[in-house]
């Protein structure tokens, strides 16, 4: 991931699988105030399945809370095979969005398994 602002925020969130197995993602932004957006700079991640595993996926969605109906998804990307561990995903294009919007990240994680059904969780971030 490159650098990133010197007043970025990382926003975390969690979860546990069956076995143990956990996953940790955190989107990390930061807010310009010459737009009066949120700016969404990456993401990151930390998986801990089966010991060994290089086929975990993580699937990330950022996501504008909406009150009153289904969230938006504004942004989703998937990893094709992970290794147990950190990682990270940087968009393509600046993903911006109005501050006043109420964000979070979503991220599931599916963990592999040699031979045998794949536990997964999912994890919401705080909102920003």
């Amino acid at each position: 991931m490159s650098a990133s602002p010197a007043h970025a925020e990382l926003v975390p969130g969690g979860c546990t699988a069956s076995n143990n197995y956990t996953g940790t993602g955190w989107v990390e932004f930061y807010h310009d105030s010459r737009t009066n957006s949120s700016v969404i700079h990456g993401y990151r991640w930390n998986i801990n399945g089966q010991s060994g595993s290089t086929k975990n996926n993580v699937v990330i969605e950022l996501k504008r809370d909406i009150s009153w109906g289904e969230d938006d998804v504004i942004y989703r990307w998937s990893t094709g095979s992970a290794h147990n561990g950190t990682g990270s995903h940087t968009p393509p294009s600046r993903i911006s969005v109005p501050s006043s919007w109420t964000m979070y990240g979503r991220f599931h994680f599916i963990f592999d398994r040699n031979n045998n059904t794949d536990p997964d969780c999912h994890a919401r971030t705080g909102s920003f």
